[in-house]
């Protein structure tokens, strides 16, 4: 489950989801609130926050899911480092490395303990 409401970083992490984890289904909604709701009712699953949102509020939703969606893989997306000096591009670009290695995690099934 993708958590973005901006239609560039949709697209991004759509198109690195869908590259990395083929045949995987993709729920996408535009607010937190919707994730903590849909994430109960999910069997494992990797639910990506966006943290370009309200990212006042990725802890309390981390805790929230611990307890809620022990199933659920949590992975926070942020690319502020992808732009400093000697920072990879495209597919190399930190943020997009990290979501790959979540992605790894989920298919080979090892979600971590909280």
């Amino acid at each position: 489950m993708l958590v973005v409401d901006d239609p560039d970083r949709h697209a991004l992490l759509q198109r690195c989801v869908q590259n990395n984890l083929p045949g995987c289904r993709i729920d996408v909604v535009d607010s937190y609130l919707d994730a903590m709701d849909r994430a109960t009712h999910l069997e494992a699953h990797l639910l990506v926050l966006d943290l370009s949102m309200d990212s006042v509020l990725v802890p309390a939703i981390k805790r929230f899911l611990a307890r809620a969606a022990p199933q659920a893989l949590i992975h926070v997306f942020d690319d502020s480092l992808d732009s400093t000096p000697g920072a990879g591009t495209d597919c190399n670009r930190p943020s997009i490395v990290r979501l790959k290695q979540s992605f790894s995690t989920l298919a080979r099934g090892h979600l971590p303990p909280y």
